[in-house]
């Protein structure tokens, strides 16, 4: 069997642990920090046909900022099954906060990771970029968690900042 490989722009359904499905597009190959995803706020029942579903993934909000994940092999073992593909002309890449280095060590000073630069904020993370999502590589599971309890575990240390 033939394995087909994920494209920019495809829509997977991720089951949730109550027999649920919720929903997420592939929509930006960030070659420096990994994939990045977007989780619609869409939650159905039981599987569904893509054409069943596509009107409602296009005017749907999303349940958290884009966030980068292992789409690739979420897909690849069968966690998450791709059932469509959408445009994604209306993407813009979100940015993201941090506070590691490339080797995961603390730095001390916090980074606005934007598509082509990180930018050295200091200390303190000023107000405006505490509504950013912290640059981590979330699991599938961490995925599904978030999206089963709304729990983001980087909270915390953005409002500290």
């Amino acid at each position: 069997m033939t394995k087909r490989r994920i494209r920019v722009g495809d829509v997977f359904q991720i089951p949730l642990s109550d027999g649920r499905f919720a929903y997420g597009q592939y929509v930006y190959r960030d070659n420096r920090n990994g994939p990045i995803i977007r989780v619609f706020d869409v939650i159905t029942e039981k599987e569904v046909e893509f054409d069943e579903i596509r009107e409602r993934l296009e005017h749907a909000n999303l349940l958290f900022p884009p966030v980068i994940t292992g789409v690739f092999a979420a897909v690849r073992t069968g966690l998450w099954k791709v059932i469509g593909h959408m445009s994604v002309d209306d993407f813009q890449y979100p940015n993201f906060v941090s506070v590691f280095d490339e080797g995961y060590k603390p730095l001390g000073d916090w980074f606005l990771i934007t598509e082509k630069d990180d930018i050295r904020l200091g200390k303190r993370l000023p107000d405006k970029y505490r509504n950013l999502e912290f640059l981590t590589v979330w699991s599938p599971y961490d995925i599904v968690h978030r999206i089963e309890t709304g729990e983001n575990p980087y909270e915390e240390m953005i409002k500290k900042g």
